[in-house]
């Protein structure tokens, strides 16, 4: 050792540099190295930290701990590092075992220390071996206890035939095992009880486990969240679907938030207003409704998309009567020039694009008679004079759209004289039902009974509901024509925004698959872009003209799905809240009718008030139901 470490018996704790020198044969350097992990790490319980004891205060940790990580050498001499360590250690920790036993250098570790005057801070870890089993040779076990830790030490370092009993923990299994010897040599170390050490080692445990658990929970709740999130945003995850559904039937959506509908009604009225002045600024000096609003010098003018357009002008809830007085006269239009179609006295109408056309069709005479519907339906527009006059004009439009009803099964034709008279389209059906919807509600009659327009009305309807498609890849209706495999989504859209109306208005009671199906698309719309494509349908049939002659009619119509698609949403959200839908169900319909009204209205309603004026009228019309109802 270096000279100026000599063996002090009375050292002061303050001069010790090591709280423990860890004596062991490098056979047990496994045990070594984990016992002097455990002790350099151990955090002490800050209860315990600064009492007094027999060994001085509890520190808050034991730092540092020797161990001697090489071999020794291969004199009598221990050396003067270890012998300058074993000076400024507290206390000497023996792994014991039948190599430690057998090892000179532990024995000459221990013999040293003890020579210190420190033999009552000698502790003991057995790990292997039989304590003092040399006393029964008979047994064959071997010995763990090194001589110096059985015996006592002299003054000179040699071992007398007093014998002691070295304080030990035991971590062989089957005994005090590893934590409760680990606890065992601590306490020694720190002049605590065991008991004591251990209870509160037993509490920091559970605060541990406890804390474990809650940082458990924070992290399974984190990632449930990441998972609901990834899950909301619409990321296809395992369950996603499910986890979307709950979280639309609480209505908690984060990615997909919804609005209100009272905002999104506010949101549709200067929608309404915008298309509304575009109707009326396409009014030509004649009184006409120009077929175009683009921003270009077209004049083209037909009573379909004039009518239109009117029954959506007057349909608006915002338009005063001040507004809408002026645009009677664009009502009279088509009963002042002189552009009917009368055959032999019998009345049908009007054609589709023009006087040139060889045929009326049952489009023209439905808008008309839902436009002077719509416009009755307001008592302040008109003299008692001026509403005897419409009303005679609506009779003439009912006579001449029976003939596009040839049978009594509730469904509509297309042309006049079709030589197949049940050769039924669903697009001029729900244009009847609309029609016949707008009669009711204006508390106006088919050709004087309103018994026959209820009639003609649930008949209609029923006619529509039957010829419904369940089982096509997207349910709904198709267009005719020859060769369609395919649903028409707008004519679906606006075929289910009808008989939404009819159940409201009139009780007609729509088919649960119908309803199912229906719930379905509309919640699709939520996902779809403006430019998602607008189905279409050629429509043709053999027709009979005055003469006898026959020659196939044809005319092909663009069904239009983001207008009905807020109708048929806003009326679906209306009887949800009648008949008591799934909360998530109307979560899912209102997404998409924010969608369709907020998020797509500033593209859509600007592009609607200067393109085609069917664009412009069925947009004004439809958005009139999202009004306050």
């Amino acid at each position: 050792m270096p000279p100026d470490e000599t063996p002090d018996q009375t050292a002061a704790p303050g001069e010790f540099k090591y709280w423990a020198f860890i004596s062991y044969s490098h056979r047990d350097e496994e045990w070594a190295q984990w016992l002097h992990k455990e002790l350099e790490t151990y955090r002490v319980p800050k209860r315990l930290v600064g009492r007094q004891t027999a060994l001085g205060p509890v520190p808050p940790k034991l730092f540092p701990v020797f161990r001697d990580r090489e071999e020794l050498p291969g004199s009598a001499d221990l050396g003067g590092n270890i012998s300058g360590a074993l000076l400024r250690s507290r206390t000497l920790v023996v792994v014991c075992s039948p190599r430690s036993a057998a090892s000179r250098w532990v024995n000459e570790e221990i013999k040293t220390f003890k020579v210190l005057g420190r033999e009552d801070r000698v502790l003991c870890l057995i790990v292997d071996g039989e304590p003092n089993a040399t006393d029964r040779p008979e047994l064959g076990q071997p010995e763990c206890f090194p001589p110096a830790l059985r015996f006592r030490v002299g003054a000179d370092g040699a071992l007398t035939e007093d014998r002691v009993e070295p304080i030990a923990a035991d971590a062989r299994k089957g005994k005090d095992g590893r934590e409760n010897s680990k606890l065992k040599i601590l306490a020694g170390l720190l002049g605590v009880g065991f008991d004591e050490l251990r209870q509160r080692e037993q509490q920091r445990r559970r605060r541990q486990a406890f804390q474990r658990a809650g940082a458990g929970v924070v992290i399974l709740a984190l990632l449930a969240l990441t998972y609901a999130g990834l899950a909301d945003f619409g990321v296809r995850l395992p369950g996603g679907e499910s986890v979307r559904t709950f979280i639309d039937r609480h209505d908690i959506s984060v990615m997909r938030p919804v609005r209100a509908e009272e905002e999104i009604r506010r949101s549709a009225v200067p929608q309404r207003r915008r298309l509304a002045e575009a109707i009326i600024g396409g009014r030509t000096d004649g009184d006409w409704i120009k077929a175009t609003l683009k921003r270009v010098d077209k004049s083209q003018i037909t009573v379909w998309s004039h009518s239109q357009a009117l029954a959506a002008l007057f349909r608006a809830p915002e338009a005063r009567t001040e507004d809408l007085r002026p645009m009677l006269a664009p009502l009279a239009v088509p009963f002042t020039k002189n552009i009917t179609v009368e055959r032999n006295g019998v009345k049908y109408g009007w054609a589709a694009h023009g006087g040139g056309d060889r045929e009326a069709m049952a489009e023209p005479a439905l808008w008309t008679i839902t436009a002077l519907a719509a416009a009755l339906q307001r008592p302040d527009l008109f003299t008692p004079e001026e509403r005897r006059r419409y009303e005679s004009w609506l009779a003439y439009a009912q006579e001449a759209a029976d003939h596009f009803r040839p049978t009594d099964d509730g469904g509509w034709n297309m042309f006049a004289d079709q030589i197949d008279p049940a050769r039924h389209t669903s697009y001029t059906s729900v244009l009847a039902l609309l029609a016949l919807l707008e009669l009711r509600k204006a508390n106006l009659p088919w050709r004087g009974g309103v018994e026959a327009r209820d009639r003609y009305l649930r008949a209609t309807a029923a006619w529509l509901a039957a010829n419904y498609d369940a089982d096509a890849p997207i349910p709904g209706w198709y267009a005719s024509g020859e060769g369609i495999d395919e649903t028409a989504d707008g004519l679906t859209l606006q075929i289910y925004a009808a008989l939404l109306r009819a159940e409201d208005e009139a009780g007609f009671e729509i088919p649960p698959v119908i309803l199912a199906g229906m719930t379905r698309h509309l919640a699709r719309c939520a996902e779809r872009p403006l430019s998602f494509p607008a189905a279409s349908g050629e429509f043709t049939a053999q027709v009979r003209d005055p003469e006898g002659r026959e020659f196939l009619a044809r005319e092909a119509v663009s069904f239009l799905w983001h207008p009905w698609a807020i109708e048929a949403s806003a009326r679906w959200l209306r009887r949800a809240e009648r008949a008591g839908a799934p909360p998530e169900d109307r979560v899912r319909v209102r997404r998409a009718l924010d969608h369709l009204v907020v998020t797509l209205g500033e593209e859509a309603t600007p592009k609607a008030a200067s393109d085609w004026t069917f664009v412009c009228a069925e947009t004004l019309y439809c958005l009139s139901a999202v009004a306050q109802p």
